[in-house]
């Protein structure tokens, strides 16, 4: 099921809530990892943000975190409107967000 949950204010380590898979992301807090708990391999996230914040590539994030794993191997430097879809899956042991599609405004 496909939902929009309530929105996320951006963080280092981005928590999504448990009541949707898309989350207008608030905030300019750059976003280096986001947290597993709660999601399986295979699951899909939308990020739709409403202002600036960086999302960086392949950068560690604290405890029960997975890297984001982005596009061209670059930080996607996020602007209102833009959005961001993302895969948590596992290849080769390594689990990782995996970038599947974005659209920059």
């Amino acid at each position: 099921l496909r939902s929009q949950g309530a929105d996320v204010g951006s963080a280092n380590d981005l928590t999504l809530g448990a009541d949707g898979n898309t989350f207008e992301i608030t905030a300019a807090v750059q976003i280096n990892a986001i947290t597993i708990s709660g999601w399986q391999n295979g699951s899909i996230v939308t990020l739709l943000f409403t202002s600036t914040p960086t999302v960086k590539h392949n950068t560690a994030g604290g405890a029960g975190t997975a890297v984001l794993l982005l596009a061209g191997a670059a930080d996607f430097a996020a602007t209102a409107g833009d959005v961001l879809t993302l895969v948590l899956s596992e290849i080769g042991g390594t689990q990782a967000w995996r970038e599947i599609a974005r659209t920059a405004i």
